[in-house]
């Protein structure tokens, strides 16, 4: 879930923020997956700013942001307080990029607020992806009544899709591909291209 809104009050961010959250290193979700990281599914908040937010952005960080604590997630900031969020991206990275392209459309400088972690949260590695608390249920408990010809797909914005039923391997890997590239964020013109990729689905 994406929204934005943009606010008139003015105070000017900080030049530094000694506290940028986990350092990231980029790790593109590209094939092979040699393992899909999954975590508890009720994440934790991670403020990245001191900053007092005023009344009408602080209910949509409470309210909106924060509901449920679904990670990955990142909440970021214009100078006037404008603002754009994303949870259920399937990166740390990717959700701080989303944030920030949508906060974009409310200002010309945005700065990343907060973060929804993962309890446990530790930087991706080489051939490793990491899934939103949706998806990975359906990765870590899939139904036995799928049989064998299933498929799962996933791209680092969060979008997602599972499919079975299918008369082969590649019959399931074609249909989930292109399910989940119906879900791809495709309304910000600057975020960086990511595409579904298939998953050593159990």
């Amino acid at each position: 879930m994406i929204v934005e809104f943009i606010l008139t009050l003015s105070l000017s961010l900080p030049s530094s923020v000694p506290d940028v959250g986990p350092l990231l290193t980029q790790i593109d979700f590209a094939e092979p997956v040699q393992e899909v990281v999954t975590y508890p599914s009720v994440g934790v908040e991670n403020r990245l700013s001191g900053l007092q937010l005023p009344d009408e952005t602080l209910t949509a960080y409470e309210t909106d942001f924060l509901a449920d604590t679904v990670f990955f997630g990142a909440f970021a900031i214009t100078k006037d307080f404008g603002y754009g969020y994303v949870t259920g991206a399937n990166s740390l990275e990717a959700a701080r990029e989303i944030a920030i392209e949508e906060c974009l459309k409310q200002g010309p400088i945005c700065l990343v607020y907060a973060e929804i972690l993962p309890q446990g949260y530790a930087p991706l590695e080489a051939g490793q992806i990491s899934l939103a608390p949706e998806a990975a249920g359906y990765f870590d408990n899939p139904d036995p009544t799928w049989g064998s010809f299933r498929a799962m797909a996933v791209s680092e914005d969060g979008a997602y899709s599972v499919v079975w039923g299918y008369g082969s391997p590649s019959e399931a890997s074609a249909a989930a591909l292109s399910d989940c590239g119906e879900f791809v964020i495709d309304d910000l013109p600057n975020l960086r291209e990511m595409p579904c990729i298939l998953v050593p689905f159990k």
